[in-house]
Formats: C-alpha cells, sequence, structure tokens
C-alpha cells in the first residue's frame, strides 16, 4: 500500500492504492452493458440513480464531456486516480457495469450516517459517498479491455462526477449536507425510466432537494465550470479505487 498526495494553491488530492493477487480475467463475451453505447448510458444512470434515490439525492444526468475525459483516461490502462477537477471512481474486472456500480454503492454497510458524527471519508465507503454525494449532478464513464496493458487484465472502468463530493474539511461539515441515510422506504417507488432519462439529454427528475454549492449545467451535460470556482474555502479532495474479481 502506498499513498501519494498531489498539492496545488487551492486543493490536496490524495489517493491511496492497495495491491491485490487476482485472479485471470474471465474469458466471456463482453456484456452488452459495455459494448452498446446506450446500454452502457443506461445501465450507468439507473444503477448510480437507484441508490441515489435509496438516499434521498437527485438523480443524475449523463455529461459527454465527464465521458470523454473517462474515455480517454481509461485507455491509459493506469490502475490510479487521473488527478483531475471531477470526482472519479474506478473499478476493474467486473463483467457488467451493474455489478461494478453495486461494489460502490454497497460500502455503504461500512457507513456511519450519524447526523453529528458521520464517518466522512475513509478508503471502504470512499466510492459509495461520491456515488450519492447530494451535490453531485452529472456523470460520465469509459472503458477500456486493457488486455494485460500496464499489468491490467479485464474491463478498466472509469467514471467522473460533476461538482465533484468527498469534500473533508470542518468536522465533515460537506458530508453532512450531502450523504443521507437510506430512506425507510428503500426502493419502494424507484422509477427506471425517469432514472435513466438523462441517458439521451432529458432533465431527470429529483427526488429530494440538494444543497447545490456550484454554478448549474445545462441538461445535454455539455458544460462544465472549472475546479477553481467550486468551494474556495475547502482544501482537500479525495478519491478512491475499488477492485472486482468479475463478478455477475
Amino acid at each position: 500500500m502506498w499513498a501519494q498526495a498531489q498539492v496545488t494553491q487551492t486543493e490536496i488530492v490524495a489517493t491511496t492504492v492497495t495491491h491485490y493477487y487476482t485472479a485471470a480475467a474471465p474469458t466471456v463475451p463482453l456484456s452488452p452493458q459495455y459494448t452498446d453505447t446506450l446500454d452502457f448510458r443506461t445501465s450507468i444512470l439507473n444503477s448510480t440513480n437507484f441508490y441515489r434515490y435509496e438516499h434521498s439525492v437527485g438523480f443524475l444526468y449523463w455529461n459527454t464531456t465527464l465521458a470523454a475525459y473517462a474515455q480517454e483516461y481509461s485507455e491509459k490502462c493506469v490502475w490510479q486516480h487521473s488527478h483531475g477537477a471531477y470526482g472519479e471512481n474506478l473499478a476493474r474486472g467486473y463483467t457488467n457495469v451493474t455489478a461494478a456500480v453495486e461494489a460502490w454503492g454497497d460500502e455503504r454497510k461500512d457507513y456511519d450516517f450519524s447526523t453529528s458524527n458521520p464517518t466522512g471519508f475513509t478508503e471502504p465507503t470512499g466510492h459509495f459517498t461520491q456515488l450519492v454525494w447530494a451535490s453531485t449532478q452529472s456523470t460520465g464513464c469509459g472503458w477500456t479491455d486493457c488486455d494485460g496493458k500496464n499489468g491490467l487484465d479485464g474491463i478498466y472502468l472509469v467514471c467522473e462526477y460533476w461538482p465533484p463530493g468527498n469534500l473533508v474539511g470542518q468536522n465533515n461539515y460537506w458530508f453532512k449536507q450531502n450523504v443521507f441515510s437510506r430512506r425507510p422506504e428503500g426502493d419502494e417507488g424507484f422509477n427506471e425510466l425517469a432514472a435513466t432519462r438523462g441517458a439521451t439529454g432529458g432533465v431527470p427528475s429529483l427526488t429530494a432537494s440538494a444543497p447545490i454549492a456550484t454554478p448549474s449545467a445545462s441538461a445535454g451535460g455539455e458544460s462544465i465550470a472549472t475546479s477553481s470556482n467550486l468551494w474556495p474555502a475547502i482544501g482537500v479532495t479525495f478519491a478512491a479505487l475499488v477492485f472486482g474479481f468479475g463478478m455477475s
């Protein structure tokens, strides 16, 4: 295990990578969730927004700028964060998109939702908290079959988020404002059509009002503000990595 910190004038991005011994990548056909463009988008949004619904925050829409960035970075096949301006979740080895997002979302079992002393950022829960971060409005993802490049086998999935989550400091103030406990009703009332409407440029439904700390973005997802405009009093953001063993 190693840690690396990159310092700029406005933020510190810290990444911790845990190395695992891995089994050979499964030799099975790629899921249409990867190979079909629309299926890929809707699968990401359906899985992501399922967790967001259960935690009472607004649905995300697909952002083509984020997706282009994620795709370009995935093609490098480097198992570490890109240190870009966006929130970022990484996964590898999953045979379909849904399984990868579920691995991120199911980290919630290790998160303490206390309103006075929540978990905040940790490696074991960092994907989940980005996934359900209330102020995040859009996502875009890309994938590459690395096929052994740089030691990476199988599918490498990269998802970017805007505005980014996992802002730390001020006694976990931003986690208190952006990460909420699971609805007592769970997924009752979840509407897959509404959850995936943002895949084709439609305006997604909102399940709850969220504290928005950024300029608004267009429904089509083409416009992104610069990170220097965001939360000038906050100095640190964190991201995390997750590894998959080809779950289906």
